[in-house]
């Protein structure tokens, strides 16, 4: 039977409905494998944001409060009328004064962002608002200890199970730490991601039930990210094995194609392109900078798609497009003097752990650019070193913020196929202000 349970009430955006808003934040928090601190923290999460949006309302609107038990993780969601504010209030600077702390104190959705461990901004329609609160569930790290492998001792690839599957994460982590995502380094996470249905994994293994390497992946509609391939013996020909059964097998995935943000040394040869270059700051004490290739393969035929482009950044989106040989419209766009709000708005998901965050469009406005800086100086000041912006080629009205990026120390590093609506444009931040 599948872990994913979803819980969800309705009630009137009012102070008085507090105490039932946390009360459902905590029982569903316990119910879905949270602990009790974890539980505090998306209770005081939801307190935060629910006193924040009954100030805002003077209509005591019904707002839909949502808990999903994603597996390895909790979110927490409120659906509210747009009505109550306007989309930028919900950027992650306003009502902040840098130089202000008690200001800080009184921003509820910073506080409440602070709490979880990602909050992400929807903006689902013209008409509502979604915000999510999620916090990852508590694993223990991965015991030291493992046999070591032989060479040439059998390796096939075959099913995944929980044990095998924890075995993998643990080589994982100790065999490629400074680049494999931090969740390798919990087992026991690695198995209810893959259990919750979001990730998959093709592993090779001996008779002994010893683990050789092997890729791990994850779909977001028509693109999948996958992680590898990580190899434990120095068998070429094995990780040329697991890359051909993951193929196989993503093939009845109806994915277009694959994408590989941190590939390792063993990708086979002439399997994949290269869609561009990131740089990851990583470390503590000393700020590290690593750069990733991104990888890139096609994995159905792509019948073309529509693409919005802005002239400051066509020159890279049509070398993008030819290096690839994608079939794609590009149609030109850019402000011309007609009306749009003026005020912008940008999602951020915040990652605190790894320092990183990545901003999308929640609404086009005339302050972007100062809006945008806005958000760089904040976000720095929070401990987060690597900002990107994702940029949605298939939205006409997205294109616009181009200036406004450039002149905020973005640049576009990269195009995804498919990843979001349309084409995803890329875009690293490298300008401290």
């Amino acid at each position: 039977m599948s872990n994913i349970m979803t819980a969800e009430i309705s009630v009137l955006l009012i102070t008085e409905m507090l105490p039932v808003v946390t009360g459902f934040a905590e029982q569903t928090g316990k119910a879905f494998g949270l602990t009790q601190a974890q539980q505090h923290k998306l209770v005081l999460a939801m307190e935060e944001l629910f006193v924040f949006l009954a100030k805002q309302d003077e209509q005591q609107s019904t707002v839909r409060v949502t808990c999903r038990n994603g597996g390895y993780y909790v979110v927490l969601a409120c659906l509210f009328p747009l009505h109550i504010l306007p989309a930028a209030a919900f950027n992650i600077t306003a009502k902040v004064s840098l130089d202000d702390d008690a200001s800080l104190e009184e921003m509820g959705l910073l506080l409440a962002a602070r709490a979880v461990d990602r909050l992400e901004v929807v903006r689902e329609n013209r008409e509502f608002l979604e915000l999510r609160l999620v916090v990852e569930k508590e694993y223990p790290a991965a015991s030291t200890g493992l046999e070591p492998l032989v060479e040439q001792d059998g390796y096939v690839v075959q099913a995944t199970s929980h044990e095998i599957l924890k075995q993998f994460a643990k080589r994982v982590s100790k065999a490629y730490a400074k680049i494999a995502p931090a969740f390798f380094a919990f087992p026991g996470k690695v198995v209810d991601m893959v259990a919750s249905g979001e990730y998959d994994a093709v592993l090779a293994v001996n008779k002994q039930g010893y683990v050789g390497g092997g890729i791990f992946w994850r779909q977001t509609g028509k693109m999948i990210e996958f992680f590898g391939p990580y190899m434990f013996i120095g068998q070429e020909d094995l990780a040329q094995a697991v890359t051909d059964q993951a193929l196989i097998k993503l093939a009845r995935s109806q994915a277009l194609c694959m994408v590989n943000l941190q590939p390792t040394t063993e990708v086979p040869q002439d399997y994949f392109e290269t869609l561009g270059e990131i740089a990851i700051t990583a470390g503590d004490v000393e700020k590290e900078d690593v750069k990733h290739q991104v990888l890139y393969r096609q994995l159905e035929e792509d019948n073309g798609a529509k693409v919005f482009v802005h002239p400051k950044i066509a020159g890279f989106m049509e070398e993008s497009y030819d290096r690839l040989v994608l079939p794609r419209t590009l149609l030109t766009t850019e402000y011309a003097g007609e009306a749009i709000l003026a005020h912008s708005a940008f999602s951020v998901a915040l990652d605190w752990p790894r320092g990183q965050a990545f901003l999308s469009v929640l609404a086009v406005g005339q302050d972007a650019l100062n809006n945008l800086k806005e958000h760089v100086v904040f976000l720095r000041q929070e401990g987060i070193v690597n900002l990107f912006f994702y940029l949605d080629a298939g939205k006409a009205e997205e294109a616009l913020l181009v200036p406004a990026l450039l002149g905020a120390g973005f640049t576009p590093r990269l195009v995804l196929p498919w990843g979001g609506y349309g084409d995803l444009v890329l875009f690293q931040q490298g300008e401290v202000f």
